[in-house]
């Protein structure tokens, strides 16, 4: 009967000694907000063609032109990726016509022509382009993420790093966007 005690507080132990561990696998792949980019961090810069190939976006042009610029990073492989990138085309059609630019990009660098069919036959109309090296997308640390939306002001300081699919994204984005604009439109 001892034994029998033992090994059950030892299964008992060793399974408690476990949850710290699975909870961090479930946790935004183990990623801490130093594993992020934050509000405050100086956006990466980066030069990449449109998805149609017709012209090359620089960064540092667009973010000192614009009030604000926004990069949403999604994969045509995630269901709640799609969701979110039409939920951002609601705040692109409230926004669009102000000086905020807005660029989609697609991790599916073998993908083009279906990432174009999905664009085309959603009627999204968020300009995107194509980091076929992945390197704008690893520097945004957005890369280990199914979705990241980013909000960067003027200056090229971050204003908002959102890293997955919030459910309240429409609200954040447009807040967000709302505040960027002179005499907070």
């Amino acid at each position: 009967m001892p034994r029998t005690r033992l090994r059950t507080a030892l299964r008992t132990v060793g399974l408690l000694a476990l949850i710290p561990i699975v909870a961090l696998n479930c946790s935004q792949s183990g990623k801490t907000s130093e594993d992020r980019l934050n509000p405050g961090d100086k956006a990466p810069l980066f030069s990449l063609p449109t998805v149609d190939g017709n012209e090359e976006v620089v960064a540092a042009k667009v973010i000192y032109d614009a009030w604000a610029t926004v990069l949403i990073f999604w994969s045509m492989t995630c269901p709640s990726c799609k969701d979110a990138l039409l939920e951002c085309q609601e705040v692109y059609d409230e926004f669009g016509h102000t000086s905020i630019a807005f660029f989609g990009i697609n991790y599916d660098t073998e993908n083009v022509q279906g990432v174009w069919a999905f664009l085309k036959g959603e009627d999204v109309t968020i300009p995107h382009l194509w980091d076929r090296g992945q390197r704008t997308t690893k520097a945004y640390r957005a890369f280990d993420y199914t979705f990241s939306v980013f909000v960067i002001g003027r200056e090229g300081t971050i204003i908002l790093a959102q890293y997955d699919h919030p459910p309240d994204l429409v609200d954040i984005l447009s807040e967000t966007l709302a505040e960027a604009l002179p005499g907070g439109e």
